[in-house]
């Protein structure tokens, strides 16, 4: 019997040098930096460089936690609802909603994690920009007993521009992710 492949993949190369995936509608491209290779994927994070207003990729199912890594922001508008990304500050909101993005002042970078309700949960905090290191903001989900429970989490650095305090720029994703992929 063949091993059964790793279920995450995670980059193992600079973000920067991560061969960029241009998004549907044209508006920007994402570096995947790790993702959950079941076959329905679980979660997912990425880096994503925003060059234009326009459409925000719906996800319906998932929950988001965006920060903005370079740049002055973005505002995100739909259903009723806003969002403000904000350099540093990590936002969480529901990847269900049709947003339209207008961005703050020119393009803008973004590390965006993803994770599929019920099935991972994730966590994110910022230091190095400046102030105290932000809140940890946790998303997702994960049923009781609903089968065991995979913990990892790691670190990336900014662009290496040190907006504030003169030191990288980092933002710390913890996440913990069912073993066995969401019944159908």
């Amino acid at each position: 019997m063949a091993p059964s492949p790793d279920p995450v993949r995670i980059a193992q190369a600079e973000w920067q040098e991560l061969p960029p995936e241009p998004w549907k509608n044209g508006a920007g491209v994402t570096r995947t930096l790790a993702v959950d290779t079941q076959p329905v994927p679980r979660w997912r994070v990425s880096i994503a460089d925003i060059e234009r207003d326009g459409p925000y990729s719906r996800l319906p199912g998932q929950d988001r936690v965006s920060v903005v890594l370079s740049g002055e922001g973005v505002t995100l508008q739909g259903e009723g609802k806003k969002i403000l990304l904000l350099p540093g500050v990590p936002t969480a909101f529901a990847g269900d909603v049709a947003f339209q993005s207008r961005l703050l002042g020119g393009p803008v970078r973004v590390l965006n994690l993803f994770v599929l309700r019920g099935a991972a949960q994730g966590a994110v905090s910022c230091s190095g920009w400046g102030r105290a290191a932000s809140p940890v903001l946790a998303v997702g989900s994960l049923a009781l007993g609903a089968g065991p429970v995979q913990a990892f989490g790691f670190a990336v650095e900014a662009d290496g521009e040190p907006w504030r305090g003169g030191k990288p720029d980092a933002v710390r994703l913890d996440l913990r992710v069912v073993a066995a992929p969401p019944a159908a």
